[in-house]
Protein backbone atom coordinates (compact mmCIF):
# COMPACT_ATOMS: atom_id res chain seq x y z
CA UNK A 1 0.00 0.00 0.00
CA UNK A 2 1.40 3.36 -1.01
CA UNK A 3 1.72 6.10 1.56
CA UNK A 4 -0.65 8.44 -0.30
CA UNK A 5 -3.38 5.78 -0.01
CA UNK A 6 -2.83 5.49 3.75
CA UNK A 7 -2.83 9.29 4.05
CA UNK A 8 -6.17 9.39 2.23
CA UNK A 9 -7.69 6.85 4.63
CA UNK A 10 -6.16 8.57 7.66
CA UNK A 11 -7.64 11.91 6.59
CA UNK A 12 -11.03 10.27 6.05
CA UNK A 13 -10.93 8.69 9.52
CA UNK A 14 -9.88 11.99 11.13
CA UNK A 15 -13.19 13.36 9.90
CA UNK A 16 -14.92 10.42 11.57
CA UNK A 17 -13.19 10.83 14.93
CA UNK A 18 -16.44 11.46 16.80
CA UNK A 19 -18.09 8.43 15.20
CA UNK A 20 -15.22 6.30 16.48
CA UNK A 21 -15.51 7.89 19.91
CA UNK A 22 -19.26 7.13 19.97
CA UNK A 23 -18.83 3.50 18.88
CA UNK A 24 -16.02 2.95 21.39
CA UNK A 25 -18.04 4.42 24.25
CA UNK A 26 -21.03 2.25 23.30
CA UNK A 27 -18.92 -0.91 23.44
CA UNK A 28 -17.21 0.16 26.67
CA UNK A 29 -20.54 0.84 28.36
CA UNK A 30 -21.47 -2.78 27.63
CA UNK A 31 -18.16 -4.36 28.62
CA UNK A 32 -16.74 -2.21 31.42
CA UNK A 33 -19.89 -0.35 32.44
CA UNK A 34 -22.39 -3.20 32.52
CA UNK A 35 -20.05 -6.20 32.65
CA UNK A 36 -17.71 -4.88 35.34
CA UNK A 37 -18.82 -1.77 37.21
CA UNK A 38 -22.54 -2.52 37.55
CA UNK A 39 -21.93 -5.56 39.72
CA UNK A 40 -21.06 -3.48 42.77
CA UNK A 41 -24.41 -1.70 42.53
CA UNK A 42 -26.45 -4.87 41.97
CA UNK A 43 -24.40 -6.90 44.45
CA UNK A 44 -26.43 -6.10 47.63
CA UNK A 45 -29.61 -7.32 45.93
CA UNK A 46 -27.92 -10.40 44.45
CA UNK A 47 -26.30 -11.13 47.80
CA UNK A 48 -29.65 -11.17 49.57
CA UNK A 49 -31.54 -13.09 46.88
CA UNK A 50 -28.82 -15.72 46.40
CA UNK A 51 -27.93 -15.87 50.14
CA UNK A 52 -24.26 -15.01 49.65
CA UNK A 53 -21.68 -13.88 52.22
CA UNK A 54 -19.48 -10.84 51.61
CA UNK A 55 -16.63 -13.22 50.86
CA UNK A 56 -18.68 -14.98 48.18
CA UNK A 57 -19.78 -11.63 46.77
CA UNK A 58 -16.17 -10.51 46.59
CA UNK A 59 -15.24 -13.77 44.88
CA UNK A 60 -17.70 -13.02 42.09
CA UNK A 61 -15.90 -9.75 41.34
CA UNK A 62 -12.62 -11.63 41.57
CA UNK A 63 -13.89 -14.21 39.06
CA UNK A 64 -14.44 -11.46 36.49
CA UNK A 65 -10.83 -10.45 37.02
CA UNK A 66 -9.69 -14.05 36.61
CA UNK A 67 -11.36 -14.27 33.21
CA UNK A 68 -9.82 -10.96 32.26
CA UNK A 69 -6.41 -12.01 33.54
CA UNK A 70 -6.45 -15.34 31.67
CA UNK A 71 -6.89 -13.70 28.27
CA UNK A 72 -5.68 -10.11 28.35
CA UNK A 73 -1.98 -10.87 27.97
CA UNK A 74 -2.69 -12.80 24.76
CA UNK A 75 -5.06 -10.28 23.22
CA UNK A 76 -2.31 -7.95 21.99
CA UNK A 77 -0.74 -10.79 20.05
CA UNK A 78 -4.13 -11.83 18.66
CA UNK A 79 -4.74 -8.28 17.44
CA UNK A 80 -1.63 -8.42 15.27
CA UNK A 81 -2.82 -11.74 13.81
CA UNK A 82 -6.59 -11.38 13.36
CA UNK A 83 -7.23 -7.64 13.51
CA UNK A 84 -8.80 -5.58 16.27
CA UNK A 85 -12.37 -5.26 14.96
CA UNK A 86 -13.06 -9.01 14.92
CA UNK A 87 -11.91 -9.30 18.53
CA UNK A 88 -14.07 -6.34 19.61
CA UNK A 89 -17.19 -7.94 18.12
CA UNK A 90 -16.36 -11.38 19.53
CA UNK A 91 -15.62 -9.99 23.00
CA UNK A 92 -18.78 -7.89 23.14
CA UNK A 93 -20.76 -10.96 22.09
CA UNK A 94 -19.33 -12.91 25.05
CA UNK A 95 -20.19 -10.05 27.40
CA UNK A 96 -23.75 -9.95 26.09
CA UNK A 97 -24.15 -13.70 26.60
CA UNK A 98 -22.83 -13.42 30.16
CA UNK A 99 -25.24 -10.57 30.95
CA UNK A 100 -28.21 -12.56 29.68
CA UNK A 101 -27.01 -15.56 31.66
CA UNK A 102 -26.91 -13.56 34.90
CA UNK A 103 -30.58 -12.76 34.51
CA UNK A 104 -31.44 -16.49 34.67
CA UNK A 105 -28.88 -17.99 37.11
CA UNK A 106 -30.40 -20.18 39.80
CA UNK A 107 -27.32 -20.86 41.92
CA UNK A 108 -23.92 -19.60 42.92
CA UNK A 109 -21.99 -21.92 40.57
CA UNK A 110 -23.69 -20.67 37.41
CA UNK A 111 -23.25 -17.09 38.64
CA UNK A 112 -19.50 -17.69 38.88
CA UNK A 113 -19.45 -19.03 35.32
CA UNK A 114 -21.38 -16.03 33.99
CA UNK A 115 -18.97 -13.63 35.71
CA UNK A 116 -16.05 -15.55 34.18
CA UNK A 117 -17.54 -15.00 30.72
CA UNK A 118 -17.83 -11.28 31.44
CA UNK A 119 -14.14 -11.11 32.31
CA UNK A 120 -13.04 -13.00 29.19
CA UNK A 121 -15.32 -10.94 26.96
CA UNK A 122 -14.00 -7.66 28.36
CA UNK A 123 -10.43 -8.77 27.70
CA UNK A 124 -11.26 -9.43 24.06
CA UNK A 125 -13.00 -6.07 23.75
CA UNK A 126 -11.05 -3.37 25.52
CA UNK A 127 -7.44 -3.71 24.34
CA UNK A 128 -8.42 -4.05 20.64
CA UNK A 129 -10.59 -0.93 20.97
CA UNK A 130 -7.63 1.10 22.19
CA UNK A 131 -5.53 -0.35 19.36
CA UNK A 132 -8.06 0.96 16.83
CA UNK A 133 -8.18 4.44 18.38
CA UNK A 134 -4.42 4.80 18.83
CA UNK A 135 -3.84 3.41 15.33
CA UNK A 136 -6.07 5.95 13.59
CA UNK A 137 -5.62 8.93 15.93
CA UNK A 138 -2.15 8.76 17.57
CA UNK A 139 -2.00 12.50 18.30
CA UNK A 140 -5.31 12.42 20.17
CA UNK A 141 -4.74 9.21 22.08
CA UNK A 142 -5.10 10.79 25.51
CA UNK A 143 -8.48 12.35 24.79
CA UNK A 144 -9.85 9.34 22.89
CA UNK A 145 -8.76 6.80 25.50
CA UNK A 146 -10.41 9.10 28.01
CA UNK A 147 -13.65 8.90 26.04
CA UNK A 148 -13.27 5.14 25.89
CA UNK A 149 -12.88 4.76 29.64
CA UNK A 150 -15.73 7.20 30.22
CA UNK A 151 -18.02 4.39 29.12
CA UNK A 152 -17.28 2.84 32.51
CA UNK A 153 -18.69 5.91 34.25
CA UNK A 154 -21.70 6.01 31.95
CA UNK A 155 -22.46 2.39 32.78
CA UNK A 156 -22.21 3.18 36.49
CA UNK A 157 -24.55 6.14 36.05
CA UNK A 158 -27.12 4.04 34.18
CA UNK A 159 -27.00 1.31 36.83
CA UNK A 160 -27.29 3.77 39.72
CA UNK A 161 -30.27 5.44 38.08
CA UNK A 162 -32.10 2.26 37.11
CA UNK A 163 -31.64 -0.08 40.08
CA UNK A 164 -34.11 1.73 42.39
CA UNK A 165 -36.80 1.62 39.70
CA UNK A 166 -36.22 -2.02 38.77
CA UNK A 167 -36.31 -3.14 42.41
CA UNK A 168 -39.49 -1.14 42.90
CA UNK A 169 -41.16 -2.51 39.77
CA UNK A 170 -40.03 -6.14 40.08
CA UNK A 171 -39.21 -6.52 43.79
CA UNK A 172 -36.56 -9.08 44.70
CA UNK A 173 -36.19 -10.06 41.04
CA UNK A 174 -35.42 -6.53 39.87
CA UNK A 175 -31.70 -7.23 39.54
CA UNK A 176 -32.42 -10.09 37.11
CA UNK A 177 -34.49 -7.90 34.81
CA UNK A 178 -31.76 -5.28 34.88
CA UNK A 179 -29.08 -7.78 33.82
CA UNK A 180 -31.36 -8.82 30.93
CA UNK A 181 -31.79 -5.17 29.92
CA UNK A 182 -27.99 -4.76 29.88
CA UNK A 183 -27.67 -7.78 27.62
CA UNK A 184 -30.11 -6.28 25.12
CA UNK A 185 -28.23 -2.97 25.07
CA UNK A 186 -24.98 -4.89 24.47
CA UNK A 187 -26.46 -6.37 21.29
CA UNK A 188 -27.08 -2.82 20.08
CA UNK A 189 -23.43 -1.91 20.79
CA UNK A 190 -22.27 -4.87 18.66
CA UNK A 191 -24.28 -3.56 15.72
CA UNK A 192 -22.81 -0.07 16.18
CA UNK A 193 -19.26 -1.45 16.25
CA UNK A 194 -19.83 -3.50 13.10
CA UNK A 195 -21.05 -0.44 11.20
CA UNK A 196 -18.50 2.18 12.32
CA UNK A 197 -15.20 0.61 13.36
CA UNK A 198 -12.42 -0.29 10.92
CA UNK A 199 -8.99 -1.81 11.49
CA UNK A 200 -6.18 0.76 11.14
CA UNK A 201 -3.05 0.11 9.05
CA UNK A 202 -0.59 -1.87 11.18
CA UNK A 203 2.81 -0.15 11.37
CA UNK A 204 5.97 -2.05 10.53
CA UNK A 205 9.36 -1.48 12.10
CA UNK A 206 12.43 -0.73 9.97
CA UNK A 207 13.85 -3.94 8.52
CA UNK A 208 16.93 -3.86 10.74
CA UNK A 209 14.78 -4.03 13.86
CA UNK A 210 11.96 -6.27 12.70
CA UNK A 211 13.57 -9.42 14.08
CA UNK A 212 13.82 -8.12 17.64
CA UNK A 213 11.54 -10.04 19.95
CA UNK A 214 8.56 -8.89 21.96
CA UNK A 215 10.45 -10.08 25.01
CA UNK A 216 13.23 -7.53 24.55
CA UNK A 217 11.11 -4.61 23.43
CA UNK A 218 8.12 -5.07 25.75
CA UNK A 219 8.28 -7.66 28.52
CA UNK A 220 11.60 -6.60 30.08
CA UNK A 221 11.39 -2.97 28.99
CA UNK A 222 11.95 -0.95 32.19
CA UNK A 223 9.69 1.87 31.05
CA UNK A 224 6.86 -0.55 30.32
CA UNK A 225 7.38 -2.39 33.62
CA UNK A 226 7.20 0.86 35.58
CA UNK A 227 3.85 1.69 34.04
CA UNK A 228 2.73 -1.91 34.62
CA UNK A 229 3.40 -1.79 38.38
CA UNK A 230 1.62 1.54 38.75
CA UNK A 231 -1.34 0.22 36.76
CA UNK A 232 -1.38 -2.91 38.92
CA UNK A 233 -1.73 -0.86 42.10
CA UNK A 234 -4.57 1.12 40.55
CA UNK A 235 -6.24 -2.13 39.51
CA UNK A 236 -6.00 -3.48 43.05
CA UNK A 237 -7.63 -0.36 44.44
CA UNK A 238 -10.35 0.62 42.05
CA UNK A 239 -12.79 -2.31 42.20
CA UNK A 240 -12.96 -2.46 46.00
CA UNK A 241 -14.90 0.82 46.45
CA UNK A 242 -17.10 -0.06 43.50
CA UNK A 243 -17.89 -3.47 44.99
CA UNK A 244 -18.55 -2.48 48.62
CA UNK A 245 -19.22 1.26 48.90
CA UNK A 246 -22.93 0.89 48.04
CA UNK A 247 -23.27 -1.54 50.96
CA UNK A 248 -21.32 0.82 53.22
CA UNK A 249 -23.70 3.68 52.36
CA UNK A 250 -26.65 1.50 53.37
CA UNK A 251 -24.86 0.45 56.58
CA UNK A 252 -24.37 4.04 57.77
CA UNK A 253 -28.13 4.54 57.64
CA UNK A 254 -28.85 6.09 54.27
CA UNK A 255 -31.62 4.82 51.99
CA UNK A 256 -31.10 2.92 48.75
CA UNK A 257 -32.30 5.99 46.85
CA UNK A 258 -29.67 8.16 48.56
CA UNK A 259 -27.08 5.46 47.87
CA UNK A 260 -28.10 5.48 44.22
CA UNK A 261 -27.74 9.27 44.10
CA UNK A 262 -24.27 9.11 45.66
CA UNK A 263 -23.06 6.44 43.26
CA UNK A 264 -24.59 8.37 40.37
CA UNK A 265 -22.37 11.35 41.25
CA UNK A 266 -19.33 9.17 40.66
CA UNK A 267 -20.74 7.92 37.39
CA UNK A 268 -21.51 11.41 36.12
CA UNK A 269 -18.04 12.68 36.95
CA UNK A 270 -16.41 9.62 35.40
CA UNK A 271 -18.14 10.32 32.09
CA UNK A 272 -16.49 13.72 31.79
CA UNK A 273 -13.24 13.14 33.65
CA UNK A 274 -11.86 10.63 31.13
CA UNK A 275 -11.79 12.97 28.12
CA UNK A 276 -10.87 15.88 30.40
CA UNK A 277 -7.77 14.27 31.89
CA UNK A 278 -6.85 12.79 28.53
CA UNK A 279 -7.00 16.21 26.90
CA UNK A 280 -5.07 17.77 29.78
CA UNK A 281 -2.37 15.09 29.49
CA UNK A 282 -2.06 15.74 25.74
CA UNK A 283 -1.01 19.27 26.73
CA UNK A 284 0.87 19.07 30.05
CA UNK A 285 2.16 15.50 29.85
CA UNK A 286 0.96 12.14 31.14
CA UNK A 287 3.14 12.15 34.28
CA UNK A 288 1.83 15.43 35.71
CA UNK A 289 -1.76 14.47 34.96
CA UNK A 290 -1.32 11.01 36.51
CA UNK A 291 0.18 12.48 39.70
CA UNK A 292 -2.83 14.75 40.06
CA UNK A 293 -5.36 11.94 39.64
CA UNK A 294 -3.57 9.55 42.01
CA UNK A 295 -3.24 12.20 44.75
CA UNK A 296 -6.88 13.29 44.57
CA UNK A 297 -8.07 9.68 44.33
CA UNK A 298 -6.15 8.64 47.46
CA UNK A 299 -7.71 11.48 49.45
CA UNK A 300 -11.22 10.73 48.15
CA UNK A 301 -11.20 7.23 49.69
CA UNK A 302 -10.33 8.55 53.16
CA UNK A 303 -13.20 11.05 53.24
CA UNK A 304 -16.03 8.49 53.77
CA UNK A 305 -14.04 6.92 56.60
CA UNK A 306 -13.73 10.26 58.43
CA UNK A 307 -17.09 11.71 57.41
CA UNK A 308 -19.58 8.82 56.96
CA UNK A 309 -22.48 11.16 56.29
CA UNK A 310 -24.41 12.12 53.16
CA UNK A 311 -22.34 15.24 52.40
CA UNK A 312 -19.03 13.45 53.03
CA UNK A 313 -20.01 10.59 50.77
CA UNK A 314 -21.10 13.00 48.04
CA UNK A 315 -17.72 14.78 48.14
CA UNK A 316 -15.89 11.46 48.17
CA UNK A 317 -17.69 10.12 45.12
CA UNK A 318 -17.39 13.43 43.30
CA UNK A 319 -13.60 13.32 43.67
CA UNK A 320 -13.38 9.57 43.02
CA UNK A 321 -15.41 9.78 39.85
CA UNK A 322 -13.38 12.79 38.73
CA UNK A 323 -10.09 10.89 38.97
CA UNK A 324 -10.46 7.10 38.68
CA UNK A 325 -11.17 7.19 34.96
CA UNK A 326 -8.21 9.53 34.55
CA UNK A 327 -5.91 7.04 36.28
CA UNK A 328 -6.99 4.24 33.98
CA UNK A 329 -6.84 6.17 30.73
CA UNK A 330 -3.48 7.79 31.55
CA UNK A 331 -1.84 4.46 32.42
CA UNK A 332 -3.14 3.00 29.18
CA UNK A 333 -1.94 5.95 27.10
CA UNK A 334 1.45 5.81 28.81
CA UNK A 335 1.86 2.13 28.00
CA UNK A 336 1.36 2.73 24.27
CA UNK A 337 3.97 5.51 24.31
CA UNK A 338 6.81 3.47 25.79
CA UNK A 339 7.31 1.38 22.62
CA UNK A 340 7.13 1.62 18.84
CA UNK A 341 3.49 1.53 17.55
CA UNK A 342 4.04 -2.02 16.26
CA UNK A 343 4.37 -3.18 19.86
CA UNK A 344 1.62 -0.92 21.27
CA UNK A 345 -1.12 -3.62 21.43
CA UNK A 346 1.29 -6.04 23.08
CA UNK A 347 2.50 -3.43 25.58
CA UNK A 348 -1.07 -2.47 26.44
CA UNK A 349 -2.06 -6.11 26.92
CA UNK A 350 1.05 -6.68 29.06
CA UNK A 351 0.46 -3.78 31.48
CA UNK A 352 -3.22 -4.65 31.60
CA UNK A 353 -2.20 -8.11 32.83
CA UNK A 354 -0.76 -6.39 35.93
CA UNK A 355 -3.93 -4.33 36.22
CA UNK A 356 -6.05 -7.48 36.01
CA UNK A 357 -3.83 -9.18 38.60
CA UNK A 358 -4.53 -6.27 40.93
CA UNK A 359 -8.24 -6.60 40.25
CA UNK A 360 -7.98 -10.32 40.98
CA UNK A 361 -6.58 -9.65 44.44
CA UNK A 362 -8.48 -6.49 45.34
CA UNK A 363 -12.15 -7.50 45.78
CA UNK A 364 -11.27 -10.88 47.29
CA UNK A 365 -8.91 -9.40 49.88
CA UNK A 366 -11.28 -6.50 50.45
CA UNK A 367 -14.16 -8.91 51.08
CA UNK A 368 -11.98 -10.98 53.46
CA UNK A 369 -11.01 -7.86 55.44
CA UNK A 370 -14.67 -6.84 55.73
CA UNK A 371 -15.77 -10.33 56.87
CA UNK A 372 -12.81 -10.69 59.27
CA UNK A 373 -12.97 -7.28 60.96
CA UNK A 374 -16.57 -6.33 60.09
CA UNK A 375 -15.30 -2.95 58.91
CA UNK A 376 -15.80 -1.77 55.32
CA UNK A 377 -13.75 1.41 56.04
CA UNK A 378 -10.60 -0.71 56.51
CA UNK A 379 -10.86 -1.83 52.89
CA UNK A 380 -11.15 1.80 51.77
CA UNK A 381 -8.08 2.78 53.79
CA UNK A 382 -6.11 -0.06 52.18
CA UNK A 383 -7.00 1.25 48.73
CA UNK A 384 -5.99 4.79 49.64
CA UNK A 385 -2.57 3.58 50.80
CA UNK A 386 -2.05 1.68 47.54
CA UNK A 387 -2.85 4.77 45.47
CA UNK A 388 -0.39 6.78 47.59
CA UNK A 389 2.28 4.17 46.78
CA UNK A 390 1.46 4.49 43.06
CA UNK A 391 1.83 8.26 43.45
CA UNK A 392 5.36 7.82 44.83
CA UNK A 393 6.30 5.48 41.98
CA UNK A 394 4.98 7.96 39.42
CA UNK A 395 7.21 10.72 40.83
CA UNK A 396 10.25 8.69 39.74
CA UNK A 397 8.85 7.95 36.31
CA UNK A 398 10.19 9.61 33.18
CA UNK A 399 7.69 9.81 30.33
CA UNK A 400 9.36 8.51 27.16
CA UNK A 401 7.00 8.81 24.22
CA UNK A 402 7.61 6.84 21.04
CA UNK A 403 5.21 8.30 18.53
CA UNK A 404 4.67 7.69 14.83
CA UNK A 405 2.04 9.34 12.66
CA UNK A 406 -0.35 6.93 10.96
CA UNK A 407 0.29 8.65 7.61
CA UNK A 408 3.97 7.74 7.82
CA UNK A 409 3.38 4.04 8.29
CA UNK A 410 3.42 1.10 5.97
CA UNK A 411 0.66 -1.45 6.18
CA UNK A 412 0.75 -5.20 6.33
CA UNK A 413 -0.30 -6.87 3.08
CA UNK A 414 -3.71 -8.05 4.35
CA UNK A 415 -4.68 -4.63 5.66
CA UNK A 416 -3.14 -2.95 2.65
CA UNK A 417 -5.53 -4.91 0.46
CA UNK A 418 -8.42 -3.77 2.65
CA UNK A 419 -7.24 -0.17 2.40
CA UNK A 420 -6.94 -0.50 -1.37
CA UNK A 421 -10.52 -1.73 -1.64
CA UNK A 422 -11.74 1.15 0.53
CA UNK A 423 -9.91 3.70 -1.63
CA UNK A 424 -11.04 2.17 -4.90
CA UNK A 425 -14.64 2.14 -3.78
CA UNK A 426 -14.44 5.80 -2.86
CA UNK A 427 -12.92 6.72 -6.22
CA UNK A 428 -15.72 4.96 -8.06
Amino acid sequence: MKKDGIRMLAKEHEQNIWKYAFASVAVTVSSLGFGRMSYGILMPFMKENLAMSYKQAGLLATTVSIGYLLMVIFVGLLVTKYGAKKLVIFGTGLVSFGLFMLSFVAGYGWTLFAMLLLGIGTAFTYTPLITILVGWFPRKRGMLIGFLVSGMGLGTLISSALIPFFTTWFGDMGWRYLWFFYGALSIVSIIIAMIILRDPPIPLLPKETQKRSFWTKVYVNKRVLRVAFIYGLVGFAYLVPQSFLFSYILEVGLTKFQAGQIMAISGIMAIFSGPLWGGVSDRIGRKSALLATLGIGAVSLIIPVIFPVYSGLIVSQFLWGATIVGMLSLCQALSTEQVHPTYAPVALGYVTFFFAAGQLLGPGIGGWIIDRFEQIPLALIMCSVLLALAFLMTIRMNAHAVDVDVTELEAKPVLATFCKKETSTKEV
